[in-house]
């Protein structure tokens, strides 16, 4: 699949919606690659969608007074790391987009209108990344995850908080504890 094959799937042809029946449904799949611009991922802290995988566009075009209005679905499938046992995990981002293309676009409101075509990339691309998880993200099923993770730190012989506190401790930052300061 070729660049401007893919980047042409993502501009609708305007004379579709002039038409005396107009067709107004536009669903297409494009590569994840193609809606990056200058090789900035589709990525958020550790949360990406792999170049390789498909995003899914499924949308409804209205002519309207303004402009054209956008409605529909985009889907793309992300890939992390469990914060806690550090598998890879995958989720799906969907994003529910109503926007609107006008001549004179207004930022962070509306899109350009161009001539000739509808450009979806810049839509696609900013509703992928806002639908990708932020912070911590962990394995759907937590009792799985929790075995998976290895045993830190054995409560036995500890009373109380210090017991519950080294419960929940993280083994990758079992090395700490030997740390020792010398107090003046």
């Amino acid at each position: 699949m070729s660049d401007e094959g893919s980047l042409s799937q993502l501009r609708v042809p305007l004379e579709r919606l002039q038409r005396l029946h107009p067709i107004r449904t536009w669903k297409v799949e494009v590569r994840a690659d193609q809606l990056e611009e200058v090789k900035t991922p589709l990525q958020i802290g550790d949360v990406f969608v792999p170049s390789h995988h498909l995003v899914v566009v499924d949308v409804v075009l209205a002519k309207v007074s303004e402009g054209v209005a956008v409605n529909g679905t985009v889907v793309a499938n992300w890939v992390a790391e469990c914060s806690r046992c550090l598998r890879t995990i995958e989720g799906d981002a969907l994003a529910q987009v109503e926007e609107l293309f006008e001549e004179n676009p207004r930022e962070g409101e509306s899109y350009p209108l161009g001539d000739e075509f509808l450009d979806l990339a810049a839509m696609v691309r900013e509703a992928v990344l806002l639908e990708l998880p932020v912070g911590v993200v962990r394995c759907p099923n937590t009792q799985e995850c929790l075995e998976a993770a290895p045993e830190y730190a054995s409560a036995k012989g500890k009373s109380g908080d210090e017991a519950e506190d080294s419960e929940r401790r993280d083994p990758r930052w079992a090395a700490l504890d030997e740390l020792t300061f010398e107090e003046e």
